[in-house]
């Protein structure tokens, strides 16, 4: 009768070496598979925002998709009280356009927080997107505040001279990237900041390189670089000094390897590096040595409005 023979101590291991070898080796590649999908879900998601925007426009006589309008309640799922009180943003008004409330998730980033009780689930993606409207694309005279009897005024696709060049959403951060100094536990679902009915919340837009810049601070809340309103010593910290998440892009979130997933209001996206978005402007990217930017978001200006990438009108 043949016996068989167990494993000697020194074979075990050296299965379990290759093993370990063939981990290590295969790892990694599963993790940048699973980067890679994540991009290019959201490369789709910001496509499919652009085209239902696109689409939008199309029935409100070519005006741009404002970040937010207000009513008296008729198809807003979240009321503040009073007189036109409730709020639409720009979510819910492409919703029926796509009928997928997930594409306002980016895969990219943390999950959102939870709705507050009470509220449709549906809007937790349609209040709180994680791609946000450039704000250039709205025209009032002191964007964000828009005084009592103002309304806000969305371009038309025909005043933008460059379409294909023009951002139209970037990503953004998650609500919970929220400094919890700054926004108090509670009103991670609203941005905490908000300036009142017939206005709307700055977690629906992101802002452009140049927002502090003469002439243009009237039309965005906060810069890139230093000191402008998402992070920095001297301002309000909103995303707690955290790069990935936009403290020093306006907002717009820097995934993977620093790059933004963007959309452009002739319907396309692509990835893009903050100096490339912020063509036409004075922006460097140069980080001290307490890993923070150099430049002041204050000192960055339009040097080329012929290839800068918001504004759009030549």
């Amino acid at each position: 009768m043949h016996k068989s023979r167990a494993f000697t101590l020194i074979e075990l291991l050296v299965v379990i070496a290759i093993i370990a070898i063939l981990a290590a080796i295969l790892f990694p590649v599963f993790a940048q598979a699973k980067a890679a999908a994540k991009k290019t879900a959201s490369l789709s998601n910001q496509k499919q925002n652009a085209l239902a925007s696109i689409m939008y426009s199309s029935d409100a006589d070519d005006q741009i998709v404002p970040e937010a309008t207000w009513n008296n309640g008729s198809g807003a799922m979240v009321c503040f009280g009073g007189t036109n009180g409730c709020e639409m943003p720009w979510p819910l008004l492409v919703y029926p356009y796509t009928k997928n409330a997930d594409i306002m998730n980016d895969p990219q980033a943390p999950p959102n927080a939870q709705v507050p009780a009470g509220f449709n689930p549906l809007a937790n993606r349609l209040y709180g997107p994680m791609y946000g409207l450039n704000p250039y694309l709205v025209q009032t005279a002191t964007f964000p505040y828009n005084p009592a009897g103002s309304i806000l005024q969305p371009r038309s696709f025909t005043a933008i001279s460059r379409p294909a060049d023009i951002v139209m959403f970037t990503q953004k951060y998650s609500d919970t990237e929220l400094n919890p100094a700054v926004v108090p536990a509670g009103n991670e679902f609203y941005g905490y900041y908000w300036y009142g009915a017939g206005t709307f919340f700055i977690t629906l837009s992101t802002d452009p390189p140049d927002c502090s810049a003469t002439g243009n601070n009237y039309y965005c809340a906060g810069g890139w670089g230093l000191n402008g309103f998402y992070g920095g010593p001297g301002s309000t910290n909103y995303l707690n000094g955290v790069e990935a998440a936009g403290a020093w892009t306006g907002g717009g979130s820097l995934r993977g390897p620093k790059l933004m997933v963007v959309s452009f209001t002739d319907g396309h996206a692509k990835s893009e590096a903050a100096g490339q978005l912020a063509a036409g402007t004075s922006y460097a990217y140069q980080l001290g040595a307490n890993n923070q930017p150099v430049q002041q978001a204050s000192n960055i200006t339009i040097t080329n409005i012929g290839i800068e990438h918001y504004y759009g009108i030549q």
